[in-house]
């Protein structure tokens, strides 16, 4: 029986967003979204956060968020497993007072699947994790981190992965098949709404600006034909290591008037963006899910994707282009074939497909249900 009535969830998230327009940990949103019926509260511990201690907050009005930061100073290594054990300590502490919970979701087997398990015995109810982590191998390739993980995630009821991809990784641990499901992450296309670019001039790449992710190779491939067309713009959304390499490169080839640098946005402005762009480049070397690609694809915007590890499992022939992330001259390639074949994109299906597999209603329907039969309802 699915029994929303009787289900009292508490979320362990990794990351969480402190201001408007933090990328980081953005996605839990949409996690607490896809099952606001159900009125979920977050504990979210951190090591090191902007205020010592505890604070309680409703995210954006709608979210009940306690959160706890062990210090509000750098912390050195040497003092990293004492200040743990104290985040532990207190994190238990803080957790077992949510006594009215059925469900624990955390987010990450190392830190909040720990945190979850503890908590868990003491509220005696059972407890999920999703795994994020990518890529995986930094787990695998780690004794101590591939033993808590094998530990925690043996002790859940339930191992949720974001792709097959992942899936195939976390099983390496030994950890039993029938346990570890393909959730897949929600896309809030309540935001991410379907518009009609066919017409449009510009291409987006939206993501931090690590060189795994492909900016500075995006932008590459699109000065490669951008005098082949002179109409068209290319704009970048993101911040981070490859940012001042970027604007060199604008700057040395006088691309100055054809590439517009956004910085960070927020997910609406985002959206905005992506209602005035004809298709989103995205050649990351890794993903676990590739989050950014299913939000465009939710507008409509067809893609050129990596051909690596999970964003293949939802771009294909009808809705994008997959490429060699690290093959310049196969993303202008891309580029070329998407402008000329921008037309025969049908925006309407690619977006119906995001919302079916992805959207917030049916991936809550999704949580909902395994929380109810965990909860004993």
């Amino acid at each position: 029986m699915n029994d929303k009535k009787h289900i009292r969830l508490l979320v362990l998230p990794e990351l969480f967003p402190e201001f408007e327009g933090d990328w980081k940990g953005v996605f839990i949103e949409d996690y607490l979204k896809s099952v606001e019926s159900i009125h979920p509260q977050t504990l979210y511990v951190r090591l090191v956060g902007k205020k010592k201690d505890i604070t309680d907050e409703v995210f954006r009005n709608q979210f009940k968020v306690k959160r706890y930061n062990v210090t509000d100073k750098k912390v050195s290594s040497w003092q990293k497993p004492f200040l743990y054990i104290k985040w532990f300590i207190k994190g238990v502490e803080l957790g077992k007072n949510y006594t009215d919970t059925t469900v624990i979701h955390a987010h990450g087997a190392i830190l909040n699947g720990t945190l979850a398990y503890l908590i868990g015995k003491k509220l005696k109810v059972p407890f999920v994790v999703t795994e994020h982590t990518g890529p995986y191998s930094s787990i695998l390739n780690s004794w101590f981190k591939s033993r808590i993980s094998k530990l925690v995630l043996n002790r859940a009821a339930k191992v949720l992965v974001v792709s097959e991809h992942q899936r195939n990784e976390v099983l390496k641990l030994g950890i039993p098949e029938e346990k570890v499901e393909v959730s897949y992450n929600p896309v809030n296309t309540n935001i991410y709404k379907l518009v009609d670019t066919t017409h449009s001039k510009n291409m987006v790449f939206v993501s931090r600006l690590d060189e795994f992710k492909g900016g500075l190779r995006t932008l590459k491939a699109f000065h490669k034909i951008a005098d082949e067309h002179p109409d068209y713009t290319l704009t970048i959304i993101g911040a981070g290591e490859e940012y001042h390499a970027i604007t060199e490169y604008v700057k040395a080839n006088n691309l100055t008037n054809k590439v517009i640098l956004k910085g960070t946005l927020t997910k609406a402005q985002i959206a905005v963006v992506f209602g005035k762009s004809s298709f989103m480049v995205f050649p990351s070397r890794h993903e676990t899910f590739g989050l950014v690609a299913a939000e465009a694809l939710s507008c409509g915007l067809p893609v050129i994707c990596t051909n690596q590890t999970a964003p293949k499992e939802f771009v294909n022939d009808k809705n994008g282009i997959l490429v060699n992330p690290d093959s310049v001259d196969e993303i202008a390639k891309a580029m070329e074939n998407m402008i000329e074949n921008r037309s025969n994109y049908n925006g309407e299906l690619i977006h119906n497909q995001i919302e079916k597999r992805f959207g917030l209603d049916s991936f809550g329907k999704y949580l909902t249900t395994i929380y109810s039969n965990l909860s004993g309802f």
